[in-house]
């Protein structure tokens, strides 16, 4: 298992794109900067009406697949 940590700032805009389905895929990159490409439907659960922003954790399993996500 990997853990990562990153940060995330999206506005009220650009998560409408995420429900309209325009925005498919969301790439962040780790506070070791490591590039990570994540479904933009994971970070739904996260939506407030500023958008989606904060700390957030990542757990990947051997064949890097999405274990966990979490806002911290």
């Amino acid at each position: 298992m990997k853990e990562h940590r990153f940060s995330v700032s999206l506005t009220p805009q650009e998560v409408l794109g995420i429900y309209s389905g325009a925005i498919q895929k969301i790439m962040v990159m780790t506070d070791l900067g490591v590039h990570i490409e994540l479904k933009a439907y994971h970070f739904k659960p996260f939506t407030t009406m500023g958008g989606i922003t904060g700390r957030f954790r990542i757990v990947l399993d051997d064949s890097n697949k999405m274990v966990l996500l979490e806002k911290m």
